[in-house]
């Protein structure tokens, strides 16, 4: 942080602080946001608890917390965000209630036996985020929008991998691209937080509710989205038959409007787009922002993908899906253990 920054902060937490405060800057995330803990002086205390807020640093000129307040207000009718104790949205400063420190990925990781009944809450936190009217004012998931992220698979990922698309293959892409949409936009729209998982469901210190954080960029899209986020964490490794298991919780939970098999159907192409996405951007994190801690989690992220592709090969949904399988197999996958082996 430049020292013009660190004064504006100090000028902003003064305005809004009790004297006396101490700021503990917290590790980077995979935006160019900064995060801080304000503990608040003895004095400012209410009752034992010890005070802290948040506060959100997103420089202007790169960020900008304006839609940050705009899902903050949609999500606030049906799930616990941090309730805003004061802005300054001019020089990208957000003061939040503080959640705490133990994120969802330490609850399942702290208290193994109880794990599923975690699951099961942020799956009925995930309803109550669905349950929000979907003509909320937020931008559509456009078929644009899902083609550019997965083109970040072929962007990023291939050539990092040293893999080139012949033009048999890009036609193929294409293809396979148009049908992934195609199926993913004839699925029920919601609103969709577009992270949901294990680092971005909070253990709310002052409630039993679980808190959701890094909501900004959520949008109108398809169902299944938030749910493969959850269950097919990159950070965290379940085997098949428990994802499955999940999945088919939700389906009850929500009472989608198909039968079991074609929801999983479902979940799974939009796992495959999503997981794309993933991949390439851990990449991009990598090479363009130096990021290099992403690369450990790559090796779940493609299993997942050719999981979901082997599911839907094996249950004769779409030939593309098979055909964009073999091509991996063909094509793509020993590249990518050669370059992967210390992570694998």
């Amino acid at each position: 942080m430049s020292d013009a920054r660190h004064d504006e902060m100090m000028s902003f937490l003064n305005a809004n602080i009790a004297k006396g405060f101490t700021v503990e800057s917290l590790a980077g995330d995979a935006s160019f946001r900064r995060y801080h803990r304000i503990h608040l002086p003895v004095e400012a205390e209410t009752g034992k608890e010890h005070m802290t807020y948040l506060l959100m640093d997103a420089p202007p000129e790169v960020e900008s917390v304006d839609q940050f307040l705009h899902v903050c207000d949609i999500l606030s009718e049906a799930v616990n965000v941090p309730d805003i104790i004061a802005r300054d949205i001019e020089r990208g400063f957000l003061l939040l209630q503080d959640f705490g420190t133990v994120e969802f990925a330490h609850l399942i990781a702290d208290d193994t036996a109880n794990k599923d009944a975690y699951y099961t809450k942020a799956l009925q936190t995930l309803v109550q985020l669905q349950s929000i009217d979907p003509h909320a004012d937020l931008p559509i998931y456009s078929a644009e929008k899902l083609a550019q992220e997965m083109d970040l698979f072929s962007e990023w990922f291939l050539p990092f991998i040293k893999v080139k698309m012949s033009p048999n293959a890009q036609k193929m892409w294409q293809t396979f691209k148009d049908k992934i949409i195609a199926d993913i936009q004839s699925q029920p729209q919601v609103i969709v937080h577009r992270d949901y998982h294990s680092r971005n469901l909070m253990a709310d210190k002052g409630s039993d509710a679980l808190g959701v954080i890094d909501f900004q960029d959520a949008v109108i899209g398809a169902y299944t989205y938030d749910l493969v986020s959850l269950v097919r964490d990159a950070y965290i490794d379940y085997d098949e038959n428990w994802v499955e298991k999940r999945i088919h919780e939700f389906y009850k939970l929500i009472n989608a409007p198909v039968d079991l098999g074609s929801f999983i159907a479902e979940t799974n192409i939009m796992g495959i787009q999503r997981h794309l996405k993933v991949l390439g951007i851990f990449i991009r994190l990598s090479e363009r922002d130096g990021k290099h801690r992403y690369l450990e989690n790559i090796p779940k992220v493609m299993r997942d993908l050719c999981a979901e592709l082997s599911w839907l090969q094996s249950n004769h949904i779409s030939g593309v899906y098979a055909e964009f399988l073999a091509w991996l197999e063909k094509d793509v996958l020993a590249s990518y253990q050669e370059k992967f082996k210390k992570y694998l």
